[in-house]
């Protein structure tokens, strides 16, 4: 790893440069301040030389009074040149944060869903939160690589000018200084990686130990729970403290070796005093600009880890920002569904290598019909839907076959006016922290018949009525405020509400009771038919409880990811085939 070099800068700038952009004005006139700020403390060190030298039993008043009037000038010059660099400095910054963190968590909604079944969602938190801090701490501290150099440079010309050979002696240990920077910023870097990484894990740790509590206390896995925190949180905690001692190390290491510098300056300035090569005055002006000096190189020490902790943080954040996005290749906007679905000879797997989970399945689907979709846990159900939605692509190295609506491949419609005629009930439940009203209408707008229509075809408005504020309630993260049942059936109303030309039902109704199934798959029926709406819609549904598809059109059986058996119901438990078998099971779980 490298420590700050003009390269590892100039790739901390590529990085910040775009962010900064749009306040490189705001972000000049802080770099500018930076230059009377330094020049001031050059001149206060310049008065020490004759306070010093003037403040003797025969000294003037008018000239001591001057001395007094023109620090107290510097100070008040001071006050706006200071606060308006550090302020305009971290305006500037922190807006520049902002905007990464907007470009990551934009970048995240684009992603493909395999990206997120393959990374931890804690270290995804990690790296918008912590890694843009990281960032964001790294352009402050390229600005302060700009501003202390300059002060320490103003400090040591006054120190020449005060007396160049002491300011040799200084030079003596300077690449001391070069070799501590060095070393520091190469073992920051190395260590930094690690924390950041382990940082990800507690995120993540701490974010299965929240969402999981009802897990948690029905097993009784406190203990359990607390203990897979501790263990991360004491693998952070080991990294950290690596940082720690090499960023604490670096900065007593900077003030030995000026104490070492100062010393050898305290020897030979009696030696110069006694010949009468300086005065007193010349002596303190030295030794004030030699102090003054000691502070920026402290914190160009510490800008030079800031650095290296951006730059691996940077480095993250950027790997994210160059991953391939969600494909949408497609040009014809599906404006309306208005033939059939057909599935022609699709195989499907996952990942390369991996078994297939949809085999040779050819299926047709016409405009209006309902079709159900059965068979055991792992048949390759819920991958149709997904294949469906473009989650997951057919013509990838994983897939063959095509999948069209209306005689055209889906791969040649835009993603969003595909996606824009499904409408996806799931078994996965998902809610915002925010009202009913929110949850259901998800940035729309709708009027209040609308959400009502919506609410009484999901069978939720009764309870939403007796909710404190109704549809304005909040419903807790992801629902918690409400049962599984209540919940699902929002979703529901969801789906309803942007009233699409397909139904996708993923075990839409598995987390109702019996009544609640029977009635809410009533509603369904009444909507998706032809009676209550313009057009009758199109329903997939993918079901373990068969007596919600009974009725469908077709029904398709599957098992190891192929089609075994199709047909209506009365057909299928005719043939006493796998679906006579499956439902028989279903009924037998239900009465017991």
């Amino acid at each position: 790893m490298k420590a700050y070099t003009p390269w590892t800068m100039k790739r901390l700038l590529r990085y910040l440069y775009p962010y900064v952009r749009p306040y490189w004005k705001l972000a000049l006139i802080a770099l500018f301040l930076s230059l009377p700020f330094a020049g001031i403390k050059g001149v206060q060190v310049w008065l020490v030389k004759h306070v010093v030298n003037t403040l003797t039993p025969h000294a003037n008043f008018m000239e001591a009074f001057k001395l007094a009037m023109a620090l107290l000038g510097l100070a008040i010059l001071n006050y706006p040149c200071r606060f308006f660099h550090f302020y305009l400095m971290r305006y500037v910054i922190d807006l520049a944060a902002c905007l990464m963190r907007n470009d990551i968590y934009k970048k995240l909604q684009r992603l493909p869903l395999s990206f997120f079944v393959s990374n931890k969602s804690g270290a995804l938190i990690s790296n918008i939160l912590n890694d843009t801090r990281l960032l964001a701490d790294g352009l402050k501290s390229a600005i302060d690589i700009v501003r202390e150099p300059l002060t320490a440079m103003v400090m040591f010309g006054m120190a020449l000018y005060s007396d160049w050979h002491l300011t040799l002696v200084i030079l003596i240990v300077a690449p001391l200084f070069i070799l501590i920077f060095v070393k520091s910023g190469r073992k920051v870097r190395g260590n930094q990686e690690e924390v950041q990484e382990q940082l990800a894990h507690m995120t993540h740790a701490i974010s299965e130990g929240i969402g999981g509590q009802k897990i948690s206390k029905a097993f009784n896995l406190q203990d359990y729970i607390r203990n897979r925190f501790q263990k991360v949180q004491e693998r952070f905690f080991r990294f950290q403290m690596k940082t720690a001692a090499v960023e604490e190390n670096a900065h007593p290491l900077v003030e030995l070796v000026g104490a070492l510098a100062f010393a050898g300056v305290i020897l030979y300035a009696q030696h110069r005093i006694s010949i009468g090569a300086i005065t007193p005055g010349d002596f303190f002006s030295f030794v004030t600009a030699l102090a003054l000096m000691m502070d920026p190189l402290r914190k160009y020490s510490q800008a030079n880890v800031r650095i290296n902790q951006a730059r691996a943080a940077g480095e993250r954040l950027f790997e994210i920002l160059a991953l391939p996005e969600e494909q949408d290749e497609g040009t014809i906007e599906l404006k309306e569904f208005k033939d059939k679905i057909e599935f022609d000879r699709v195989t499907f797997r996952y990942k390369e290598g991996e078994a297939e989970i949809v085999r040779n399945l050819s299926l047709t689907i016409r405009k209006g019909e309902r079709v159900g979709i059965v068979g055991l846990s792992g048949a390759g159900k819920s991958t149709i839907i997904n294949l469906l939605l473009r989650l997951y692509r057919v013509r990838t190295a994983c897939g063959e076959g095509e999948i069209r609506i209306d005689g055209i491949n889906i791969e040649k419609y835009t993603l969003q006016s595909l996606r824009q005629v499904f409408g996806l009930v799931s078994q996965d439940l998902f809610l915002f922290h925010d009202t009913v009203q929110e949850n259901i209408c998800v940035g729309h707008t709708y009027t209040t018949a609308d959400i009502s229509r919506a609410l009484t075809i999901a069978g939720a408005k009764d309870f939403v009525e007796q909710l404190p504020l109704g549809i304005a309630t909040m419903i807790g993260d992801r629902g918690t405020r409400l049962s599984g049942g209540q919940c699902q059936r929002l979703t529901i109303a969801r789906a309803v509400l942007r009233n699409p030309a397909i139904l996708l039902f993923d075990e839409a109704t598995s987390a109702l009771d019996n009544a609640s199934e029977k009635e809410v798959q009533a509603a369904l029926d009444r909507w998706s038919s032809a009676a209550d709406t313009t057009a009758a819609k199109t329903v997939i549904a993918v079901a373990h409880r068969l007596t919600t598809i009974q009725n469908y059109d077709q029904i398709v059986v599957m098992r190891d990811g192929e089609v075994i058996e199709q047909g209506k119901h009365d057909e299928l438990m005719g043939a006493s085939g796998e679906y006579y078998k499956l439902y028989d099971l279903s009924m037998r779980g239900r009465s017991s």
